[in-house]
C-alpha cells in the first residue's frame, strides 16, 4: 500500500485511523467503528487490543462495551501542548544564550523520571555538541537533569534517587552521596555543571526553570567540547545560563498571571 508515493505499513496506518475517529467520537462500539472505517470488525478488535495492551485505548464496562482512548493517550497530549508552550515561552532567551557563549544551548522538559530534549539550537563552532530532540536525559547524568533536581526539596530529590540509575559514561556521578553533592552544590551556585557524565568529551552547564509556583518544570543548559568546556569556562558562563533560566521563569510566570 502507499500514500503518496510512499510505502504505508498497513497496520500502522489502521492503528492511526483508530485513534483518529476515538479522538473524534470520544467513545464508539465496535460495529459503529468499524462501519465509519471501512474495515472488518475483526481487524478492527485486533487493532483495539493491541492499543489496549499498550495502555493507550481502554473499553467501557457492559453494556455499552464502548471504546475509547486512554487517560495515559490525554496526558500525552497534554504533556506535548506543554512542551510546545515551554518551547514557545523560552526561544527568545535561548537564542540571546546561544550567541553570548556561542555554545549548543538545550532545552529540556521534565517527565516522570528524565527529561527529554524538545529545542536546540546548535553552537557556531565546528566543533560542538550534539544530541537529538526527543532523547531522554538522566537526572543524574545530565547538566539539566542535576538543575532540575537542585530545584526540588531534599525529600523529592530521594524519592527520585530511588529510581535505578544508568551509567551513560565512567564519569556519570554513581552513589547517592555523589549526586546529592552535586546537586547540592548547583543549588548553591545556582547551576549545575556536568563534566562527560552523558557523553564522554562533552562538558554542560545547567539551570532549573520554573512555573508560577516555584516548582520545576525543566532546564536550560549549554553544552560543549570538554576541551573547550574548562572548568573555567563552565564557572564563566554558569551565571548567564542562571539568567536565562530566570528570564524564561519570569516569562512562564507572567503568562501565568
Amino acid at each position: 500500500m502507499t500514500k503518496n508515493g510512499r510505502p504505508v505499513v498497513q497496520s500502522i496506518a489502521t492503528a492511526t485511523s483508530v485513534v483518529e475517529l476515538l479522538a473524534r467520537e470520544s467513545s464508539i462500539g465496535l460495529s459503529s467503528a468499524a462501519r465509519s472505517l471501512g474495515i472488518s470488525k475483526a481487524t478492527l478488535l485486533r487493532t483495539l487490543e493491541t492499543l489496549k495492551s499498550a495502555g493507550w485505548v481502554e473499553q467501557d464496562p457492559p453494556p455499552s462495551w464502548h471504546w475509547r482512548l486512554s487517560e495515559q493517550f490525554l496526558k500525552l497530549g497534554q504533556s506535548a501542548t506543554s512542551d510546545q508552550r515551554l518551547r514557545q515561552v523560552s526561544i527568545d532567551a535561548m537564542h540571546l544564550l546561544n550567541q553570548e557563549t556561542r555554545e549548543t544551548v538545550h532545552l529540556a522538559a521534565a517527565q516522570v523520571d528524565h527529561l527529554v530534549l524538545i529545542e536546540r539550537l546548535d553552537s557556531s563552532f565546528a566543533l560542538r555538541a550534539y544530541i537529538p530532540l526527543g532523547s531522554k536525559l538522566p537526572f543524574h547524568a545530565s547538566a539539566t537533569g542535576l538543575a532540575y533536581l537542585s530545584a526540588l526539596t531534599n525529600s523529592e530529590i530521594r524519592q527520585v534517587l530511588v529510581a535505578s540509575r544508568p551509567l551513560a559514561t565512567k564519569y556519570t556521578l554513581r552513589t547517592d552521596e555523589e549526586i546529592l553533592h552535586e546537586v547540592y552544590e548547583s543549588r548553591e551556585r545556582g547551576f549545575s555543571l556536568n563534566n562527560q557524565g552523558l557523553s564522554v568529551g562533552i562538558s554542560s552547564v545547567g539551570a532549573p526553570i520554573l512555573d508560577y509556583h516555584s516548582k520545576p518544570i525543566g532546564a536550560i543548559s549549554i553544552s560543549g567540547p570538554t576541551s573547550r568546556m574548562t572548568l573555567d569556562r563552565q564557572l564563566e558562563v554558569g551565571p548567564l545560563v542562571s539568567q536565562s533560566a530566570r528570564q524564561i521563569t519570569q516569562s512562564i510566570r507572567l503568562q501565568s498571571k
